[in-house]
C-alpha cells in the first residue's frame, strides 16, 4: 500500500466516523443520555480526530521531509494524533465531570510527554541496534 491509498483510507474512515460523531451530537441530550451514549460520543469524536490529525502530520511531514521516507512520517504522525486525541478526549471527560484544571491538564501532558519520550528513546535504540547501511 502507498502512502497514497493509505491516506485515501484513512480520510475514508475518519469521514464515517466524523459524520457518526455530528449525527450523535445532534441526536443526543447529554443530560438524559446513558453512559453508553456517551461512550460512543467520545469514540466517534476521538477516532475522528486521531484520523483528522493523522492525515494533516503525515503529509505536512511527507511533503517538508521526503529524505526520511513515508513511513516515518505516518507512524510518527498517527502516534502523536492518538496522543492529541485522548489529551482532549481526557479533558472534555474530566470537564463534564467538574474535574478540571489547570494542575490537571499539566499532569495530562506531563503524562503524555513522558510516554512521547519513551517511544522516542525507544525508537532511537532500535536505529542504534539496527543501522542502516
Amino acid at each position: 500500500m502507498n502512502l497514497r491509498q493509505y491516506i485515501a483510507i484513512l480520510a475514508l474512515g475518519t469521514t464515517v466516523s466524523l459524520v457518526a460523531w455530528v449525527i450523535i451530537l445532534q441526536a443526543m441530550d447529554p443530560f438524559t443520555a446513558g453512559p453508553l451514549a456517551l461512550a460512543i460520543f467520545y469514540i466517534t469524536l476521538g477516532s475522528g480526530l486521531a484520523g483528522l490529525l493523522t492525515i494533516i502530520g503525515t503529509v505536512l511531514r511527507a511533503s517538508r521531509f521526503p529524505e526520511a521516507g513515508a513511513g516515518v512520517a505516518v507512524i510518527r504522525s498517527f502516534r502523536q494524533s492518538v496522543l492529541l486525541s485522548v489529551l482532549i478526549i481526557v479533558s472534555l471527560v474530566f470537564m463534564s465531570l467538574e474535574m478540571f484544571s489547570s494542575p490537571v491538564l499539566l499532569v495530562l501532558i506531563g503524562l503524555l510527554a513522558l510516554i512521547e519520550f519513551f517511544f522516542l528513546i525507544f525508537q532511537d535504540r532500535r536505529s542504534f541496534e539496527h543501522p542502516t547501511e
